[in-house]
């Protein structure tokens, strides 16, 4: 185990279980259930989320003709708080249309499904995803970054505030963050998209910028009420193996029937 990923998993929990307490939205133990399925996902995770960026530097090493060198020097040009910016709004809505095919079309919703059979939310169900889905939504937020040339600096900048605001969304905290809630993603928009109703759970398919959702007509964020239960109808395994077979066993089943 990296020493690194060790260290950053202590001082995410030094950060997050402390406010989970203080602001608790539901009443939940630290170790709650299917705590060291998500703590393993989060020491596999950072591999995968590794793999995802290499695949994408390699592909597009491939395909130099398609780059504008004009226009990324443009970008690149410009002030990184610009591009910071101009990366959410573009990796944000790529991940929306990645995450609508992943709810939409039915072989795809059979990984998606494992992030959402997490039935106690908090900081750590973030990293609750299927390797598959990961590498998936890694290769469509980052392909059109590294496409336009957003700088190294941009990239780091971005990863670190992707990294904390999925955390933050997932998190048992009852927080009120006012309006900035509609430009900034908060537990309060992203746990009905967990919702145990299917008709809910099929809305706020953004993670960072809420006014997507408004934009697009999927918005449900309604004011002084949470959602009480998570999770889906799937039997989804409890345990990290179970879980990385059951998409395929699930495409198994129903090439069968």
């Amino acid at each position: 185990m990296s020493p690194e990923i060790f260290k950053g998993f202590v001082i995410l929990a030094c950060i997050f279980i402390p406010l989970e307490k203080i602001f608790a939205l539901h009443n939940q133990k630290v170790f709650r259930l299917g705590w060291k399925t998500d703590a393993t996902y989060f020491f596999t995770g950072h591999f995968i989320g590794r793999s995802g960026a290499i695949i994408v530097a390699v592909t597009l090493s491939l395909m130099t003709d398609l780059f504008n060198q004009e226009l990324q020097s443009k970008i690149a040009s410009q002030p990184i708080w610009l591009q910071f910016a101009e990366a959410i709004v573009i990796s944000d809505l790529a991940y929306y249309i990645a995450h609508r095919l992943l709810h939409e079309v039915p072989w795809l919703w059979q990984f998606h499904a494992v992030h959402h059979s997490i039935e106690r939310m908090d900081w750590l169900a973030a990293v609750r995803v299927h390797p598959c889905e990961q590498l998936f939504t890694q290769i469509c937020k980052m392909m059109p970054l590294y496409w336009l040339g957003f700088t190294k600096e941009t990239f780091a900048v971005y990863a670190l505030y992707s990294a904390a605001i999925a955390f933050l969304i997932h998190a048992n905290i009852t927080i009120k963050f006012g309006p900035l809630k509609w430009f900034v993603a908060t537990p309060e928009f992203h746990h009905w998209h967990h919702s145990q109703s299917p008709k809910i759970h099929n809305k706020n398919f953004a993670v960072q910028l809420p006014l997507l959702d408004l934009l697009f007509g999927t918005m449900y964020m309604p004011s002084k009420k949470m959602p009480h239960k998570y999770g889906v109808s799937d039997a989804v395994p409890a345990g990290y193996v179970g879980q990385m077979f059951y998409p395929f066993s699930r495409m198994m089943q129903n090439a069968r029937s």
